[in-house]
């Protein structure tokens, strides 16, 4: 059984003169549900293109360790002349099963505060709460869940959320509320991603003839009928040799992500046509958003020192034998876990600006979540480095951001040349004015975390925080020091005691600029919207503009989301299959 045996993967020069009903481009975390849905019908031909490979080792299987496999893709954003020459570092899974296969699982789907803000703010009927619940509950059923890690912490860390005014919202979706991570983990410990619940071996083999997979294959550019108007087929590059043409009766579908969606749309004439015409590329059809409105969940860690045992840090030691153990023959201990144990939503306005605490809001939920706080029992200065100190981050978010950037080409012809990312973070001042609240309020649980009230047995002094002194935070953050020179610092800690009341705005400020990162959330590159001037697909995630084209994947969000999107993707490639079902007049 997969991932133990062989994948039928086909290569590209299997593929030369043939011709599907569906061609997926990007066999990623809603390529793969699509894939799955079309080719339930028998009467369906679907063909499946990613550049990536299945890469099924057990490092794909270990929950913690996804990040670290072969085929995740750190993407770098321009620098940021207002946040010391720092750039943003963006992440995509380039395998099958795309970013699923990489990020931290959690389970987190928005709610209808955030749909029905999609439908009535922003004109999206086909999207509200009503629309998209039903697809949440049938990905729900593929999608193996089970509670994040603990090591003894999370008791403590639930009291200190209670003090500050947050509970689980009576565990209604898109509450402003505080819970622990449910994480997409199978009952053997094993990491449930796209390709293991809709694309498995199981899956492709039993459709043979139907559903073909092709990896290893870099899709360069989108063929059209003679007028230009309806989408044909796919150019795709094998590596090494010429392109190969392979025809579409029915749709082409692009699951490529947020980066090789707006990518592959500008290397076939779709876009804007100024950028096109600087790189002498024939414009096909004017479509200004395409590459714009890329977003993301702004973070900024404030780190708590805590003993070994209860921290991730622990796999640094020896134990990791032991954890590896638990892992394999019972599929439990920290392997079997991810980096973010728990989170808390809420919105920035619902906190009292003197007590730095939660007020619920009168009349009920209103608005939708704008911060974030996420506990990971880790230093997240990993690239870094922290050295001899095993830390809890409490990472302040803002997850619906005003700022937004945007993704270019560099090349006219060149499928792997570098894409031009532009992503200013804080340049609204209005992102500013909420992420330093939600630093704040992340100091504030920091401390009602080591007070008396919580009765935590160890000293969790803050380590990393707004008033520590910048000259060894700089030490640390520089990428030239070695771990040895970085044990030398001389340590300048913030302040323990109510840092939280004491500490300047100024202060405050100084420490994002030097902290400030982008999540591994990045969304809106060919958005959403009801207008052509505005985004690039419509409510049912057709390309304006161009015939038998469509768009699933993060790109098309209309706004970053106030939770983990991937669910949201999920749901998107629900919606997608639903839509061409419909269209086309069968059923799975």
């Amino acid at each position: 059984m997969w991932p133990f045996s062989t994948y039928p993967e086909t290569t590209a020069s299997d593929l030369s003169g043939k011709t599907f009903d569906y061609i997926i481009v990007g066999g990623g975390t809603a390529g793969c549900l699509i894939a799955n849905r079309l080719s339930a019908s028998p009467n369906a031909s679907v063909l499946v293109l990613d550049k990536g490979r299945v890469n099924a080792g057990v490092l794909s299987r270990i929950p913690l360790f996804g990040i670290l496999q072969k085929g995740v893709v750190r993407y770098h954003a321009e620098p940021n002349a207002h946040l010391r020459g720092r750039h943003v570092q963006l992440l995509a899974g380039e395998m099958l099963g795309g970013t699923s296969r990489a990020h931290s699982m959690v389970w987190s789907p928005g709610g209808r505060p955030e749909f029905d803000g999609w439908a009535l703010e922003l004109g999206l009927e086909y999207w509200s709460w009503e629309k998209v619940a039903p697809a949440f509950a049938r990905v729900e059923k593929s999608i193996q869940r089970k509670g994040a890690g603990d090591l003894g912490l999370m008791p403590y860390v639930d009291a200190a959320m209670g003090r500050v005014g947050l509970g689980d919202g009576g565990g209604e979706r898109g509450t402003q509320r505080y819970n622990r991570s449910e994480v997409s983990v199978d009952a053997d410990g094993n990491r449930v991603s796209a390709l293991t619940a809709w694309l498995n071996a199981s899956v492709v083999n039993e459709r043979k003839g139907r559903l073909t997979v092709c990896t290893g294959a870099t899709a360069t550019k989108l063929e059209f009928a003679d007028d230009r108007t309806r989408v044909t087929g796919v150019w795709i590059n094998p590596g090494g040799s010429a392109d190969i043409l392979v025809k579409a009766r029915q749709e082409v579908i692009l699951c490529s992500g947020v980066f090789g969606t707006p990518q592959l749309l500008m290397q076939s004439g779709i876009g804007p046509k100024d950028h096109l015409s600087t790189h002498k590329i024939p414009v096909v059809h004017d479509l200004p958003a395409v590459g714009a409105h890329l977003t993301t969940h702004i973070l900024v860690p404030v780190m708590t020192e805590l003993p070994l045992k209860h921290t991730l840090h622990i796999i640094q030691t020896a134990a990791i034998v032991w954890h590896f153990l638990l892992w394999l023959f019972a599929g439990s201990g920290v392997l079997a876990s991810n980096g973010q144990w728990g989170a808390a939503f809420l919105h920035s306005d619902m906190l009292d600006e003197a007590t730095m605490t939660f007020v619920p809001p009168e009349d009920g939920e209103k608005e939708v979540t704008d911060l974030e706080i996420l506990i990971a029992p880790i230093s997240t200065l990993i690239e870094h480095g922290v050295p001899g100190v095993p830390c809890m981050t409490w990472y302040a978010a803002l997850v619906q951001p005003h700022t937004t950037g945007n993704v270019e080409l560099t090349s006219s012809s060149d499928a792997k040349s570098p894409l031009k990312i532009t992503l200013p973070l804080l340049i609204d001042s209005r992102d500013s004015v909420r992420l330093r609240k939600a630093v704040r309020f992340a100091m504030r649980l920091a401390d009602e975390f080591s007070g008396p009230e919580v009765g935590y047995p160890h000293p969790a002094p803050l380590t990393l925080a707004p008033g520590m002194g910048l000259e060894y935070l700089d030490g640390l953050m520089d990428k030239n020091k070695s771990k040895s020179e970085k044990r030398k610092l001389t340590k300048a800690l913030p302040p323990q005691k109510h840092a939280w009341r004491t500490v300047t705005d100024m202060e405050i400020d100084e420490y994002i600029k030097r902290m400030v990162t982008g999540s591994y959330d990045p969304a809106g590159t060919c958005r959403m919207s009801l207008t052509k001037e505005e985004g690039v697909v419509d409510q049912s995630l057709k390309v304006y503009g161009v015939r038998n084209l469509r768009i699933a994947d993060a790109s098309v969000l209309p706004r970053c989301g106030g939770a983990s999107i991937s669910a949201s993707i999920y749901m998107i490639g629900e919606r997608c299959a639903e839509f061409i079902m419909k269209q086309d007049g069968f059923s799975s």
